[in-house]
């Protein structure tokens, strides 16, 4: 009864019992504060018309039904997830789970909050978001098992219990971020719950004091760091759902407009102006854009107003994902981020901004999270918006340095990402010149993921570093060293970067300081020309004085490939499918090594895939340069490619240090491309050049011949 009278006395402390919703629970706490008030207050607050999260309680009934009957899949899935939580068998395999798991780990009675598998206390965060109260819920609502609920309650008594904030063990269950998490995952997860007979009204207060506990400590810890970290989002993101939440407390109108205040403060930090994250990490730029869709929602659900830009940082962060998403609509792994299908996010964003371009790169139709997040409101709404084609297809968003090529929007497509700036902070990797290609439904070379953010594991640091990126290399050094997990020393900068497209051909370059602390300093830079919808021309350019050894590295995605002992072409070996060929066109003598490697997909998962490394020892300027070509499933007449000399305005042969060309025989067009690079920018009369009779001034151009027709297009 102390402990009973306690938690009641706190709780009414706390409330602003003058608040016009309590005016009746106020005078049930004159009369009588011991008696009816627990009982009264938890009534009031299951059945409050406000504020609105999520669904709406009176569709409960037809959104299940909608559930069972058109997402069977999902519904098998949360079920089984609950049935693992039953049992203390915690494996966490939810959406944008930021470290996945993929190994069970049981409990035998209680939960050991502050366990650490594997050497990575990464598992151990996850445990204490208890994101698994979602999946769990669900199949609470969608079944009717109370051993669902049962489970919830417990083990929520039990977190509560066990975990002080004051505790010695606070480091590992109390960081503010997953305090922040595991604060939106409990307000989600009292909707599924809160009639259970399980949920008693001791539970529903200790929650409520836990929750202003939570919601304490987020409004006090908000640093400089804090602001220009993803942490600060997602912390206050979960305030101003607290704000929400608990807005009959005395704090809340105090937390809400810190949270907001700060959450403006992080847009206009964290969020570049082409629309990406800062952070350099597909993965850590679609969670904060997941809370800003969140903030967007709540304050549209609850009547609140918030700060424009906000709303217009969220718009951006979507439309840099629809450009972003390869053509299996899967972000890039870059920087620390998994293999994730981004049309759920894209869903969302086009529910809450109303917007037909999102819609287009969406699902088709609401997905099961949505339906939850949304309700049958939300499936209506997005049912009737009309899905815009958007007239764009390649994208370069230079604030950030990425860069996306596409041929077009259909999951045949050909789509190549290029990176060239900033190196992101701690969740960056050393990725300059980075190139992904994905065709014709294929993924062929990619970034090779993260793994997982443990030092005692020699792939962690492996798979941040250059080597483990499709870009170039001198003297086999690293131009940004990574030290350790999250630590780097000497780091490069993109120096310049070009970008134009058109209907015809899409064109990059770029450069960094990587190699210019070097006795002999080299200046590199990386050019692709994209001929629209066939194939790219990668050029490296390594400018110096003395001998090195200049190097390229392409990561496929798993599966065979060989390597042609002649040529040096490498290809992949896919029956029936499409595969890619990289055709070396290199005046400079060069090797082709094969090797076998790793590549993580998501979060503590490795699979084994192969590289091929193309090295060159060269004095003075130099160029290597590849033919990517992509072949379509049972294509036959394959394109020729041969080099072509290339001579001044005064038919003097032209050094290939100082321009090359190359013609390319597509025999399906009966068409000839040939493609000239300078790599000496074009300043004299001499050097309008001449290649196969045709007179051409330019750094990059391109020549369409078909027949006695000919066409030149200046690219750069």
């Amino acid at each position: 009864m102390n402990r009973g009278i306690k938690l009641m006395g706190t709780l009414i402390n706390l409330l602003n019992l003058d608040h016009p919703k309590l005016l009746s629970v106020k005078q049930e706490v004159t009369e009588n504060v011991l008696g009816s008030f627990p009982r009264l207050y938890q009534s009031y607050f299951h059945n409050r018309a406000y504020p609105t999260f999520y669904f709406h309680t009176q569709e409960m009934e037809l959104l299940v039904k909608n559930a069972n009957k058109h997402y069977q899949e999902d519904v098998e899935r949360v079920v089984a997830v609950a049935e693992q939580v039953v049992n203390r068998v915690f494996v966490f395999q939810e959406a944008w789970d930021m470290e996945r798991s993929n190994i069970p780990v049981t409990f035998q009675g209680s939960i050991d909050w502050t366990y650490i598998p594997s050497d990575d206390p990464e598992w151990t965060y996850m445990l204490n978001r208890h994101r698994f109260f979602i999946p769990l819920g669900q199949a609470y609502l969608l079944t009717g098992d109370e051993r669902y609920a049962k489970a919830f309650c417990e083990l929520l008594w039990e977190w509560i219990n066990t975990n002080s904030k004051q505790s010695t063990s606070a480091s590992l269950t109390w960081r503010s971020i997953d305090a922040g998490i595991r604060s939106s995952n409990w307000i989600k997860a009292y909707d599924y719950f809160k009639n259970s007979p399980h949920f008693t009204t001791e539970i529903f207060e200790k929650m409520l004091l836990s929750l202003y506990e939570h919601a304490q400590f987020l409004a006090s810890d908000f640093s400089n760091w804090q602001a220009i970290s993803n942490w600060g989002v997602i912390e206050n993101e979960a305030l101003f759902e607290l704000s929400i939440f608990l807005h009959e407390f005395r704090q809340a109108s105090v937390w809400q407009t810190l949270s907001l205040h700060r959450l403006k403060q992080t847009a206009h930090l964290q969020i570049m102006n082409d629309g990406m994250h800062w952070e350099q990490s597909p993965m850590y730029h679609n969670e904060v854009l997941l809370c800003y869709l969140k903030t967007v929602h709540l304050s549209q659900s609850n009547g609140i107003d918030i700060d424009p830009l906000i709303i217009e940082a969220t718009r951006k962060m979507a439309y840099a994902d629809v450009f972003m998403a390869k053509p299996n609509h899967h972000q890039p792994m870059k920087g620390d981020s998994d293999s994730f299908d981004l049309r759920d996010i894209i869903t969302r964003a086009a529910i809450l901004l109303r917007d037909p371009f999102l819609k287009y790169r969406g699902y088709s139709t609401i997905d099961f999270g949505n339906l939850w997040e949304f309700g049958i409101e939300g499936m209506d709404i997005y049912h009737k918006l009309a899905a815009e084609k958007p007239q764009v297809l390649s994208m370069g968003f230079e604030d950030s340095g990425n860069y996306f090529m596409r041929s077009s929007w259909e999951k045949e497509a050909l789509y190549l990402y290029f990176h060239c700036g900033q190196l992101g902070g701690g969740h960056g990797h050393a990725d300059l010149f980075h190139i992904d290609v994905y065709a014709y439904g294929k993924e062929f070379l990619t970034d090779l993921g993260r793994y997982n953010y443990s030092d005692s594991s020699p792939l962690r640091r492996e798979l941040k570093s250059a080597k483990s990126h499709n870009t170039s290399l001198v003297d086999g050094l690293d131009f940004t060293e990574c030290i350790d997990t999250w630590g780097f020393g000497r780091i490069a900068a993109p120096l310049m970067t070009k970008w134009n497209s058109n209907e015809l051909f899409d064109y990059v370059e770029g450069s960094h300081d990587g190699y210019l602390h070097l006795d002999d300093p080299v200046y590199t830079r990386r050019k692709i020309v994209f001929v629209k919808p066939f194939y790219w021309l990668l050029v490296d350019e390594f400018d110096c004085k003395g001998e090195h050894i200049f190097s390229q590295s392409f990561h496929f995605s798993p599966g065979e490939i060989e390597v042609n002992e002649f040529t040096k072409s490498c290809f992949t070996k896919n029956r029936n499918e499409a595969n890619i060929h990289l055709i070396p066109i290199n005046s400079t003598p060069f090797t082709a090594v094969l090797k076998e490697g790793n590549i993580s997909y998501e979060y503590n998962q490795l699979d084994k895939n192969s590289s091929v490394h193309y090295e060159a020892k060269s004095t003075g300027p130099t160029a290597l340069m590849q033919l990517i070509y992509p072949q379509r499933p049972f294509e036959k007449d394959f394109p020729t490619v041969e080099t072509v000399e290339v001579y001044d305005l005064f038919g003097g042969q032209v050094d290939h240090k100082d321009a090359q060309a190359i013609k390319i025989h597509m025999p399906f067009l009966e068409e000839d491309h040939i493609i000239i690079i300078c790599h000496k920018k074009p300043s004299l009369h001499r050097m309008s050049y001449c290649i196969d009779g045709t007179q051409i001034f330019g750094e990059v151009v391109l020549i369409k011949r078909k027949g006695a027709k000919e066409e030149v297009i200046l690219i750069k």
